[in-house]
C-alpha cells in the first residue's frame, strides 16, 4: 500500500526527498547501532575489570620479602 501511494500520488520531488530522508535516517540507524555495540563492549569490561579487582591477588616474587 505504501509502495503504491508513494509511485501513484506523490510528484517526483517529494518521492526524491522522501526516499533520500529514509536513506540518512537508515544510516543513521546503522551508525547509532554501532555506537551501541561499542558502549556495550566498554561496559562489559569495565565491569570484568572490576570483578576482578575484587579478587584477592597474592604475589609470590620467588623469596623477596
Amino acid at each position: 500500500m505504501k509502495k503504491w501511494l508513494q509511485n501513484n500520488f506523490l510528484p517526483v520531488l517529494a518521492k526524491e526527498t522522501l526516499l533520500w530522508e529514509k536513506r540518512q535516517t537508515e544510516r543513521e540507524n546503522l551508525a547509532l547501532k554501532q555506537k551501541i555495540r561499542e558502549l556495550e563492549a566498554y561496559i562489559n569490561g569495565v565491569q570484568m575489570g572490576l570483578r576482578a579487582a575484587k579478587r584477592i591477588s597474592i604475589i609470590n616474587r620467588g623469596g623477596e620479602v
